[in-house]
């Protein structure tokens, strides 16, 4: 009970702050200027980092981070769920990815804001937010927490739950590297991959009742 209750909070707490972030960052994206120093300040710190030979790392960490692979993967780990009898992380696994995955849809629509003009890559779509750091984001938080007691060590744990946030902050470093995106686009895209997992942990840990499901699936 006592852990159960400790999880909610956290979750809450997650909401909360990503929910905030993101609001204050649509705001200033849409007052046109106020955040903008926000972008010229992570551009000016990131321009002397580019090079030939990391500008190769940075793009083949893109292309492996992206939405279509990272929701492919996301599929295959849903599947391992579901063979374990995982039927309650399995549904909190998709629904946290379909979550986010819609919410960048809607928000990328409704907005249409124009990408950076000075890119090292190719690309095209609309750039607040980003996919890359809304579904890197959701993918690596739902994965840690879904595969938690999977791994028995506590250095294990810790392993995959630093894995995991070091993984998703590697791709979208990337976005901002590779110029593609404004610094505001990846810090509304962590927000939103935060919001879309912590608010479905929240559903489904107050209203399916963990605890049932797991009984139940032991005495399968």
């Amino acid at each position: 009970m006592f852990k159960n209750l400790v999880k909610n909070f956290l979750f809450l707490i997650i909401f909360i702050l990503s929910g905030l972030t993101l609001v204050i960052v649509i705001e200033g994206v849409r007052a046109g200027s106020e955040l903008t120093p926000f972008n010229t300040g992570i551009e000016n710190l990131v321009r002397p980092l580019r090079t030939v030979p990391l500008t190769h790392i940075m793009v083949a960490v893109t292309n492996v981070g992206s939405p279509l692979v990272l929701t492919v993967i996301s599929l295959f780990l849903a599947i391992a769920l579901i063979l374990h009898r995982e039927t309650y992380d399995t549904l909190l696994y998709i629904s946290s990815m379909l979550l986010a995955i819609i919410s960048l849809t809607v928000l990328k629509n409704t907005f249409q804001f124009a990408r950076p003009i000075e890119t090292l890559v190719s690309i095209g779509g609309w750039s607040f937010p980003s996919g890359h750091a809304t579904i890197s984001t959701a993918f690596f938080f739902v994965t840690g927490y879904s595969f938690f007691d999977w791994v028995k060590s506590a250095s294990g744990k810790i392993i995959l739950v630093l894995g995991c946030a070091a993984a998703a902050a590697l791709i979208c470093f990337s976005r901002v590297y590779l110029g593609v995106h404004f610094a505001l686009d990846v810090l509304a895209g962590i927000a939103l991959g935060l919001i879309s997992v912590s608010f479905t942990a929240l559903i489904f840990n107050l209203f399916l009742r963990e605890k049932e499901w797991r009984l139940t699936r032991k005495k399968l």
